[in-house]
């Protein structure tokens, strides 16, 4: 089941009783394994979380299961290669967990609804994509998602060696070389098709020498084509490791071209159509209304507000009553976090941007709307 999937099942979960633990860990730094660090952090937020709890005996234990649980898993169940971990547990029930080459920071939160704003973000930042090393012999195809290899393969073919002797015999081979070298990029082409149409990667990153790039995207098909971010040229002997490098700051670059595209595109929208509002306030009315088609979140957000029970409508700053409705049935929420997952709830794209000037030109948050503001 794809990441955006199993966080849609995640932001549409309430459980009254016993709440959710939501664990988040980053579990290894370089080559260092921060376990001990997680289990002390993880023994002193559940003492915080009882404290927060009281009375409530049955609640505790449901908490104590789960934190045994976590620190379990932690201690015994865990690749060597793991960096971050997130845990969604119901008492010692494990609901879902997510295994990560991406740190998260360290955060336990026992409440109604699972916190999912971490792994939102780290989907977001690292979405699913495909990476393709080519030239006119040989390809390979990684598969990557929340920064870590899922997937690869290997595409070999015979291509005979250019001749250097003269006359009609060289050119009728030189023919033949060229043919078996457009059938290897087709090759490419076809298997890049298919991974597409299966998992819809929003981007693929192609690096290879000059030619062989420029024949692979005349093959492509238009939907692959439009995915493509090309390259340059790489040495086609450095390692997995060296050539993903290079694809993943290629992938960091382009996002934050879609970033300020998508910043000048509220900045026009607000002008030109009224398609478009932005600062906390009018892009936390417009979400919680469904109005909201994608929004911008600073993405390091760090505010405390209030969501109706009653209405589910969302305000930027702590309040008693509902604004909309008027009920007194408001809950104290952190905003970062009810934005993610009001917007997984309504399908509602969310960017979290890191572009430095997003506060100064629209106020930390905007949204693109699906109609008209009002």
């Amino acid at each position: 089941m794809e990441l955006k999937t199993r966080l849609q099942k995640l932001a549409t979960l309430e459980s009254q009783y016993p709440h959710i633990l939501s664990v988040s860990l980053h579990c290894r730094d370089g080559g260092r394994d921060r376990r001990k660090e997680n289990l002390i952090f993880l023994k002193n937020r559940a003492a915080e979380l009882e404290r927060v709890l009281g009375d409530d005996k049955k609640g505790i234990e449901f908490l104590r299961k789960g934190i045994a649980q976590v620190e379990l898993i932690r201690s015994q169940d865990l690749s060597p290669s793991v960096i971050g971990l997130a845990l969604f547990l119901k008492g010692d029930e494990v609901i879902e967990r997510f295994e990560t080459s991406i740190p998260f920071e360290n955060q336990a939160a026992y409440r109604r609804f699972p916190w999912v704003s971490q792994l939102a973000f780290i989907g977001e930042e690292f979405e699913p994509h495909a990476v393709v090393y080519l030239d006119s012999r040989n390809a390979k195809i990684f598969e990557l998602a929340l920064g870590e290899l899922v997937d690869s393969s290997d595409i070999k073919n015979e291509v005979h060696r250019r001749i250097h002797r003269g006359g009609w015999s060289q050119m009728r081979y030189q023919r033949s070389i060229e043919g078996e070298k457009k059938a290897h990029i087709q090759e490419v082409a076809d298997a890049l098709a298919q991974l597409v149409a299966r998992n819809r990667y929003k981007r693929v990153i192609v690096v290879g020498p000059d030619k062989s790039r420029s024949q692979l995207a005349d093959c492509l098909t238009t939907d692959v084509r439009r995915r493509l971010i090309d390259a340059q040229r790489v040495d086609a002997r450095s390692a997995d490791h060296e050539l993903l490098q290079t694809a993943i700051d290629y992938f960091k670059k382009a996002e934050a071209e879609e970033e300020t595209a998508k910043v000048e595109r509220v900045i026009r929208e607000m002008h030109n159509s009224s398609m478009a509002v932005s600062g906390l306030e009018d892009t936390l009315t417009y979400l919680a209304r469904g109005q909201a088609y994608e929004v911008l979140l600073e993405a390091g957000l760090n505010q405390q507000g209030a969501q109706c029970d009653d209405c589910g409508m969302l305000f930027a700053r702590p309040t008693k009553v509902c604004h909309a409705c008027e009920s007194k049935k408001v809950t104290g929420v952190d905003v970062r976090e009810a934005v993610t997952r009001t917007a997984l709830k309504y399908g509602t794209r969310l960017e979290f941007v890191k572009n430095n000037g997003f506060h100064s030109k629209l106020g930390g948050a905007a949204a693109l709307l699906r109609s008209p503001r009002v």
